[in-house]
């Protein structure tokens, strides 16, 4: 049995790990999959929110489980497990970074460019007039996170999404050698990918050892598009 904690990205919240939660659940594994501050169901003001906001709601899980656990961040969940990883590693056993952003001790989100200049969110993210939240275009859904999602999805999704605190893309993160450093992380890249596009993926993974480095052909969001094949993926990583 092992315990996984889903950590989900911009504009998302836990309602998007609904397909492969019961699935790792009924392989007898502890599943949380939880909202983070100002997504999903949890009310906190978008505007007040920091990237230490998002850690602790993860740390606090850490400390209430027992023995270590799994944690797999989506997108711009890798910038929230790395300083998860830095701030808690003696909670964790290993790090699964999925189609995510793997920053190096200083960087932030938005310092990670190379390889994305093609990225779809270039041309669908909106910036609010006060500079604090980003939204993406609905016309810009689709393409840019679920491009192989059936339409039912795409609609379901469209009534989920949230704003994202820019602050979280702006923030560097902190690490050492000696904590993060130290943690074993895989990678499970998207060959699709329209968001972080597969250049990038490839440079991340390059600069911070993943091993192992598992291909899946889909878009950015295999836990909607390809349920089965990532749990399946998942149990190869952490058997």
């Amino acid at each position: 049995m092992t315990n996984f904690i889903l950590v989900h990205g911009a504009f998302h919240g836990g309602w998007c790990w609904d397909r492969i939660k019961p699935l790792l659940e009924a392989k007898g594994h502890m599943v949380y999959a939880p909202d983070l501050p100002s997504h999903g169901d949890d009310n906190t003001p978008p505007e007040k929110v920091s990237l230490n906001d998002y850690v602790s709601c993860i740390g606090e899980i850490l400390q209430k489980v027992k023995g270590k656990s799994v944690i797999i961040g989506h997108s711009l969940g890798g910038i929230t497990i790395t300083q998860v990883g830095e701030t808690y590693y003696e909670y964790i056993s290993q790090l699964i970074y999925l189609a995510a952003a793997v920053p190096a001790n200083g960087q932030c989100r938005a310092d990670l460019t190379s390889g994305n200049e093609q990225s779809l969110l270039n041309s669908y993210r909106i910036t609010s007039k006060n500079g604090k939240l980003f939204t993406v275009l609905a016309e810009g859904v689709k393409p840019t996170f679920y491009a192989d999602c059936d339409d039912q999805t795409i609609e379901w999704v469209k009534t989920k999404l949230s704003p994202q605190p820019a602050i979280i893309l702006e923030t560097p993160v902190v690490t050492t050698v000696e904590r993060w450093g130290r943690l074993p992380r895989a990678y499970i890249h998207c060959t699709e990918d329209k968001a972080i596009m597969p250049a990038s993926q490839n440079d991340m993974c390059q600069r911070h050892t993943c091993d192992p480095v598992v291909i899946m052909n889909t878009s950015h969001s295999p836990f909607l598009s390809a349920p089965a094949e990532l749990v399946r993926n998942i149990s190869n990583i952490t058997a």
